[in-house]
């Protein structure tokens, strides 16, 4: 039997990616990016060339994509990267919207984790360097990694499951007002503001807060 020292000194084995899971992250980075743009089909077989690999893992991959709901499977036509529309955008904001009021207030009741604090902080600088660089895909990527972590501290599994259903339409959704960002003097305070009243559990003004912030986002739709 190994004594102590010697389980000490054995490596941590760590688990390599499989090949699908490869192919997922490649492709949800290209729709996201609009490199696989919207309304474009996906081809089997020519996405199994591209990768090298047999068709097996690339359909695994899209599966998962759909799932994600950046990619939806048509019956009888195939699978394609989804068309929003600005109704679709105002929806997913609703649906963004309640979700959020509700970890937010679990938190003002609950508390905000230090963790929390210092992931969000760290976002707030990185969305303001992305803005100096008028980078809006970095901008708009910091924004959403903002509240993913607003609901991750909730600590609601079903809330934070529905949040994630819904992330992938959000990224694709961003691509239509991503333009509004360059002019979004307004972004970083305004996120400020929200991590100000979640460490002081400000009931009233989170709420007040947060709805102004999905307001300027959904004219900004309506300007686009």
């Amino acid at each position: 039997m190994a004594n102590n020292s010697e389980v000490r000194k054995r490596p941590t084995r760590v688990p390599k990616p499989t090949l699908a899971a490869v192919v997922t992250a490649e492709l949800r980075e290209a729709i996201i990016s609009g490199r696989i743009p919207p309304g474009a089909q996906m081809n089997e077989v020519e996405l199994a060339a591209r990768f090298s690999t047999s068709r097996g893992p690339i359909r695994e991959g899209m599966q998962r994509l759909v799932q994600e709901g950046l990619l939806i499977s048509s019956p009888h036509r195939g699978v394609f990267v989804p068309v929003l529309s600005a109704d679709d955008v105002l929806d997913l904001y609703f649906a963004r919207a309640s979700l959020e009021r509700g970890a937010m207030l679990r938190i003002a009741e609950r508390g905000l984790p230090a963790a929390t604090i210092a992931t969000l902080e760290q976002v707030l600088g990185e969305m303001e360097l992305a803005l100096a660089d008028n980078d809006t895909a970095a901008a708009a990527a910091a924004d959403l990694r903002f509240h993913e972590a607003v609901v991750a501290a909730a600590g609601s599994p079903r809330l934070q499951q529905m949040y994630e259903a819904l992330l992938g339409q959000m990224r694709l959704g961003l691509n239509l007002v991503i333009g509004t960002y360059a002019q979004r003097s307004d972004l970083v305070a305004q996120h400020a503001d929200l991590l100000r009243h979640l460490k002081t559990g400000d009931r009233d003004a989170l709420m007040r807060t947060i709805d102004f912030h999905f307001d300027i986002a959904i004219e900004d739709l309506a300007t686009e």
